[in-house]
């Protein structure tokens, strides 16, 4: 598509390409057009959010719904320094305390029960138990991929202390199946054996031996077994949630104004903390300065035993600086400073502006390993992913940075804010009302990611462009919002528009 000038985005909109969209609600033919960056709109955008009313995060919706119409509320205020925006805060806070895993006495994989939400679903690995002859349970079949609890083990065909074995899993048509499998760990036809060899990167099956001591046993009975879900905690969950809770405490703790919120605001404070506090034992700090945080080895997700994408760390990170912010505590302060020289090595300034990747490049998943690598139970092995960053997750990290710089804490020229607004301006701008999907300026962006864009409203404070062009995206899209993130791009539209940054 031929380029715009800087001129033609700011006085000017074409209509190319927009009425092929397709995907997310558009606003029907006969409605009124809204305005995007109106309180009315945000009106429309809370109503729809919370007919939806999310009660846990078991399938992430309070991660990646909650969360931004949690951080949207804070704008809304910021934008307008109306108090019933921090009302409704007030009552999602409530509830979010209300729901963790504790208060819902609930428990991770690892038997925790912490005041942190769990999610399962997509995001987990799924469990089934393969017995023996006698139904003892004997060994843990397990698919790390999507619809994990969907999955299946038929065993048929059993005879002489052999039996097959056809996994299933309805993400992919691909079935597997293990003809004469035997649970015997000294037989060639081992079955634990036999599934890891039919692992692939696309097919996510492994299995685990329960026996404590492995023997020849008899065959199971004919069966089919189902999976069940396993639940986890992840750091980058906890940080979207925990983010608006500390962001919250820290405006209300810090203004005079809001004196007569400051005892919730602790209570806030506290929950914040402690979310963050369960994923200590994930972060690794490394001798040159830098730290990540690292999916344990073990736990039933994709990718145990390696180092998290730059935005899944800083996701939590952006709750770090804020709780740096609130309590003055160095170690916040520090673990945010080794992030960002961790960030470092993947940004490269291509025309001025900011061009990353989706995993760091010192990290496992970047270079790719093999399985004699012994890197992680549920991928044994993974190609090289090398792929760049998406406007969507990037808006984690660009958030992350911009609440560094605003605390003051000096990454050097990775909280440069002016490089990663050109970033937008002149990466991600792909014409009058339409932007790229990836950081490079490539992909087509197809609307439920290009409304995606209005996250990064908070880079408005260096270049209004960034406003203009996510709202003449929505405009295009005619949006009909729904989601939590749709919450928080109207809500920076409002804050762009009334220069909330002044309130910050």
């Amino acid at each position: 598509m031929q380029p715009f000038s800087r001129r033609t985005l700011i006085l000017g909109t074409t209509a190319g390409g927009v009425a092929a969209w397709a995907g997310i609600p558009a606003l029907s033919a006969s409605a009124d057009p809204l305005a995007y960056d109106s309180p009315e709109a945000f009106d429309v955008a809370q109503a729809g959010y919370l007919a939806s009313d999310p009660q846990d995060n078991e399938a992430g919706v309070y991660a990646w719904g909650e969360s931004y119409f949690l951080l949207s509320l804070l704008r809304m205020y910021e934008a307008h320094q109306d108090e019933r925006y921090l009302r409704t805060f007030e009552d999602r806070a409530h509830h979010l305390m209300k729901t963790t895993d504790h208060a819902r006495h609930v428990k991770d994989y690892a038997g925790r029960s912490g005041k942190v939400w769990r999610t399962a679903g997509n995001y987990t690995a799924g469990h089934g138990v393969l017995p023996d002859g006698d139904g003892k349970p004997a060994i843990q079949l397990r698919w790390a991929g999507s619809r994990s609890a969907e999955s299946t083990a038929e065993v048929s065909n059993v005879a002489d202390g052999t039996f097959d074995l056809v996994l299933r899993n309805p993400a992919t048509t691909t079935v597997v199946t293990l003809p004469g499998v035997s649970l015997d760990p000294a037989a060639p036809t081992y079955v634990v054996t036999a599934v890891d060899n039919a692992y692939t990167a696309a097919l996510r099956w492994t299995a685990a031996e329960l026996r404590e001591t492995p023997a020849a046993a008899p065959a199971p009975a004919p069966a089919t077994i189902t999976f069940q879900p396993q639940y986890y905690v992840f750091a980058v969950h906890t940080g979207m949630i925990a983010f608006p809770l500390a962001r919250y405490a820290r405006m209300v703790l810090q203004s005079p104004k809001l004196r007569s919120r400051q005892k919730f605001a602790r209570d806030v404070l506290d929950a914040a903390t402690a979310a963050v506090a369960f994923h200590d034992p994930e972060w690794v700090s490394r001798p040159d300065g830098t730290g990540d945080y690292v999916w344990p080895k073990g736990a039933p997700i994709p990718f145990d035993g390696t180092i998290q994408p730059y935005n899944q760390s800083q996701g939590i990170g952006q709750v770090l600086v804020e709780l740096f912010r609130a309590t003055k505590q160095p170690r916040y302060k520090t673990r945010v400073q080794q992030m960002l020289k961790a960030y470092q090595p993947a940004l490269r300034l291509v025309d001025g502006a900011y061009v990353w990747t989706y995993w760091p490049p010192y990290s496992e998943l970047y270079a790719g390993y093999p399985k004699t690598a012994g890197i992680s139970e549920y991928t044994p092995s993974y190609p090289a992913s090398k792929q760049i960053e998406d406007l969507s997750h990037a808006a984690i990290s660009t958030e992350f940075v911009h609440a560094a710089y605003d605390a003051g804490i000096d990454g050097g020229a990775v909280t440069d804010v002016t490089i990663f607004a050109k970033t937008f301006t002149q990466k991600l701008i792909r014409s009058a009302n339409e932007v790229w999907f990836r950081v490079d300026g490539t992909g087509d962006a197809v609307p439920a990611n290009a409304v995606q864009c209005a996250r990064w409203g908070e880079y408005a404070e260096q270049d209004l462009l960034i406003y203009q062009q996510s709202l003449r995206v929505y405009d295009a899209v005619q949006l009909v919002p729904v989601q939590g993130s749709h919450a928080l791009g109207i809500a920076y539209l409002n804050w762009a528009k009334n220069s909330g940054w002044r309130n910050k």
